[in-house]
């Protein structure tokens, strides 16, 4: 079997493989790819302890460890996680961006602030080196939200101050992760110094503030042309005469649209790992760049049919590198991991309890805002990929960073709908309480959030975030 032959059958394998798992976890409430890492997971460790499958599927682990070798699987996951965040991207406006309230910002802010210092504390550890610290810190302030909004949206709930204040914080939460990823990155690398670190840092303000003013003067040619296309249909309307609208500019087709969200996301991920920043942090400005395009440029449903070809070799790459083999993760891993995760589930718990708090929501909704913000998920995964890649990231401690983003993908679900559960209890008993001889009648009205008190707290939300 000839290399090509050979890699078109892995493929094969292992997405189907992936599908099969993925589907399965999505069948239990939980996100498609923890199935698609373990499926990476077993796919390689069978090969270790079997060995004869490498000889038939032509896959050598140790040809996939070397370091002076880069994986096809690591090339198309790189691919499909800068597909990703330009899809994170096309979903965060700059214009909804300037809305979003003070408790989002509460929220966002402490989620990232307290997480980062609970894991930087790690360098207290006599295993744990400052740059590996660096690194655990940024693995625990990224928040996976979309774990806890899907399990929102299956409870038909997405409508509630809870909800959208969890999305908007999550506009913010996922700028300031990104930013202070790209100064990470510089202070961890082989060669950094303080010289370094500092010119790194000035870098990463200079780019994502021009490319914020940038995107700002963006919305406003968006909204320039998505009048003259408004225009263009009143003509249409109007006359049957096709010259009548000859001087307007047809609309780039939703092909065309993509082909160009392509280039510019590709672009500006190389510029950005250029000039010292993750690709993803290009490609996450890409995307908020044809946010404001969506109406007349749409790349969306293209965009995420690429995405999902892609984004699953990312997944299977990183259960790839869980290798249980005696010289890649030892025993040490397990105290570690329960550190590792018992941090990670108190850290961003109490920031979104407290963020929520400050912003006087009341104690259940705070309550729900916090378990919500616990799944790290995919936002672990990558950094410790970068970890790993940079070789911060012993096998242990990569090994470590995405269990803990499994685990806590895994037990947010049944807390979020637990917390959401609560809620909905404690409004029904005040919904009785305010009017007795409606609670009994099958066609009571439902009330929001908005319009009961709460049971316990007469707080109410200063702002919703949206």
């Amino acid at each position: 079997m000839d290399e090509i032959s050979a890699i078109i059958l892995q493929i094969f394998l292992l997405l189907a493989f992936a599908k099969v798992l993925g589907g399965i976890f999505e069948r239990f409430k939980m996100p498609k790819l923890i199935g698609e890492i373990v499926a990476g997971l077993i796919f390689i460790n069978v090969l270790i302890f079997y060995t004869p499958l490498q000889d038939l599927l032509e896959f050598h682990v140790d040809r996939f460890n070397d370091p002076n070798e880069v994986s096809f699987f690591h090339i198309m996951g790189e691919l499909g996680i800068i597909f990703l965040l330009f899809g994170v991207g096309l979903e965060t406006k700059f214009s909804d961006m300037m809305k979003v309230g003070k408790t989002a910002i509460y929220i966002a802010v402490l989620g990232v602030i307290i997480p980062f210092i609970g894991g930087f504390l790690f360098f207290l550890h006599e295993s744990i080196s400052l740059n590996a610290a660096l690194l655990i810190g940024a693995a625990l302030f990224g928040t996976s939200t979309a774990v806890g909004v899907e399990c929102l949206r299956n409870m038909n709930c997405m409508n509630t101050n809870e909800a959208k204040l969890i999305v908007s914080a999550t506009i913010i939460d996922d700028i300031l992760c990104l930013a202070l990823l790209g100064v990470i990155m510089g202070a961890v690398k082989p060669d950094a110094d303080t010289v370094s670190i500092v010119i790194n840092t000035v870098i990463v303000a200079v780019f994502v503030l021009f490319m914020f003013f940038f995107i700002s003067r963006v919305k406003k040619i968006a909204a320039r042309r998505r009048r003259r296309m408004q225009q263009r249909t009143m003509k249409k309307m109007q006359t049957d005469d096709p010259a009548a609208c000859a001087c307007d500019p047809e609309p780039v087709g939703e092909l065309g649209a993509l082909g160009l969200a392509v280039i510019v996301s590709m672009g500006l991920a190389a510029l950005s790992v250029n000039i010292g920043l993750a690709a993803i942090i290009g490609a996450f400005l890409a995307g908020m760049i044809f946010a404001e395009f969506k109406d007349t440029l749409p790349v969306e449903h293209n965009f995420n049919v690429i995405t999902y070809f892609l984004l699953p070799f990312f997944f299977i790459w990183v259960g790839m590198e869980v290798q249980f083999s005696s010289d890649r993760v030892t025993m040490n891993v397990l105290p570690m991991l329960c550190l590792v995760v018992a941090v990670a589930i108190v850290t961003k718990y109490v920031a979104g309890y407290i963020g929520a708090r400050k912003g006087k929501l009341s104690k259940d909704s705070a309550h729900l805002i916090g378990v919500s913000f616990i799944p790290r998920g995919e936002v672990g995964i990558i950094v410790a990929s970068i970890g790993l890649t940079y070789g911060v990231f012993s096998p242990d401690i990569f090994t470590v960073i995405i269990l803990m983003a499994l685990i806590t993908s895994v037990i947010a679900p049944p807390l979020v709908s637990h917390a959401y559960r609560k809620i909905e209890k404690n409004r029904s008993v005040v919904f009785e309480e305010l009017f007795p001889e409606k609670g009994k009648e099958s066609d009571a009205p439902d009330y929001t959030d908005a319009e009961l008190p709460h049971p316990k707290h007469d707080e109410t939300a200063a702002d919703d975030g949206g």
